[in-house]
């Protein structure tokens, strides 16, 4: 009886390991030469895990992989987990629920280390999750989500359509995943960014990025709505160039002790470059054009903020998080001066959080818009310039741990507000200020 009992274990364990696979499956993975943790270069197989099953979630999840040359022989293994879309590990606890996905990444030993892989075979092993995963909070008022993936950067083609990236943060943008969004239909369509056709061989060799070292560090973006671009060399001195390379014009060098974190386009060709080393440090900052005029203070004269700062519009005046003499809150920063001024005094979120958002509409109204931690929660705050009053508008669906940030985009009729995140609680949202409360 006792044998009998086993080889039913046996068979059960087998039946629930099938239906596991058949749940769980991997995408053709992506093979990818990375640095790993000591330098090293590695083979990486990279992809995305989906559950489709309806109603069974699923957790300690694990990859084995196999790699197979052209003739078919087995040049290499591997042993792979599921990760954010930067390629960190998440926690084994991680719950992948039904039609859920997730990213994964695979490092790869080959056998012999000139051998080619032409294929890559996938083993998925996971246990049933007891529980499902967490359910999303009911959205504030105006809030609409439109995609649960990790959305690392958005771009408004008009008031009523936009497009927006999946992938890292630390990616350039023609490693990325870009959809197009239209808010009249809610339809969804992955397109090209238009601008990645201009990143030739020929435009590498003109900014001195053949290196792919010096490309991916280099942080290449278009003005949106120009002809020029902007990127870092391996020193990390800032340039900027017409769209094919030429007319190169150096803006700041001596940069070489910071890590460029992002660039926030303006207006009219108007960006803000912010600087900072981890979660919880300083951030300096400046604000310049893509002819090379700088805007502001550079970065290592520049008041440190405890928050990614925001800037209004033609660079002049940027929003940055102090605590200046027991007053702790947001400031409005003269960009070329040190002159502070006390907007309103507040709790501050780290700097991972998206910075202030300035909307001028004209010299009788203007706005600022925060994310402000509020009662272990994020509250979409107003500060009316002209009357120096604030609001809260709407609760924000921001779950923030210290690898995740989020960033926002205003509409150009300022109507509206794209809130993008990355990490397990990543996603895409549209906050309908017309929606929320009054920032009169």
């Amino acid at each position: 009886m006792r044998r009998i009992w086993i080889v039913l274990s046996i068979l059960l364990w087998v039946r629930v390991a099938a239906a596991q696979g058949d749940a769980l499956s991997a995408s053709k993975p992506n093979l990818l030469t990375k640095q790993d943790v000591y330098g090293q270069p590695t083979l990486y197989a990279e992809g995305t895990l989906r559950n489709s099953s309806a109603d069974r979630s699923f957790t300690n999840i694990e990859l084995e992989a196999t790699a197979y040359d052209a003739e078919g022989n087995e040049v290499g293994e591997g042993l792979g987990y599921v990760a954010n879309a930067c390629g960190a590990s998440l926690l084994p606890d991680f719950v992948l629920s039904p039609g859920a996905e997730q990213f994964y990444v695979i490092p790869l030993e080959l056998y012999d280390s000139d051998a080619k892989v032409e294929r890559v075979d996938i083993q998925i092993d996971s246990s049933p999750a007891d529980v499902l995963a967490a359910t999303e909070s009911p959205l504030g008022a105006g809030i609409k989500k439109i995609d649960n993936r990790e959305v690392a950067q958005v771009e408004w083609i008009d008031d009523q359509s936009l497009r927006y990236a999946e992938g890292c943060h630390r990616d350039l943008f023609t490693d990325w995943t870009w959809r197009t969004y239209d808010l009249r239909t809610g339809a969804v369509s992955v397109t090209p960014h238009p601008k990645a056709e201009l990143v030739t061989e020929a435009l590498r060799r003109q900014l001195g990025l053949l290196d792919p070292l010096y490309f991916q560090h280099s942080m290449l973006t278009f003005d949106p709505n120009g002809r020029r671009l902007v990127y870092q060399t391996e020193l990390n001195t800032v340039l900027s160039a017409e769209s094919d390379g030429s007319f190169k014009r150096r803006m700041l060098d001596k940069l070489s002790d910071r890590t460029l974190q992002g660039i926030s386009w303006l207006d009219k060709g108007i960006f803000l470059a912010y600087y900072y080393g981890a979660v919880g440090d300083p951030v300096t900052y400046f604000t310049a054009n893509v002819d090379n005029r700088i805007l502001s203070e550079t970065p290592a004269n520049s008041t440190p903020s405890i928050i990614t700062p925001g800037s209004s519009p033609n660079g002049e005046n940027v929003i940055i998080g102090l605590e200046v003499k027991g007053q702790t809150g947001y400031y409005d920063k003269r960009a070329a001066y040190e002159t502070t001024t006390l907007l309103f005094e507040s709790p501050l979120p780290g700097n991972n959080w998206p910075g202030p958002l300035y909307e001028k509409d004209s010299d009788d109204a203007s706005f600022i818009y925060m994310a402000v931690p509020k009662d272990d929660s994020a509250t979409l705050v107003c500060y009316n310039v002209q009357s120096k009053s604030t609001y809260d508008l709407t609760t924000l669906p921001l779950q923030l741990t210290d690898d995740e940030q989020a960033w926002w985009w205003l509409s150009p009729n300022h109507n509206t507000i794209a809130l993008a995140a990355d990490g397990i609680h990543g996603g895409l949202w549209l906050i309908n200020l017309n929606a929320t409360k009054a920032c009169e």
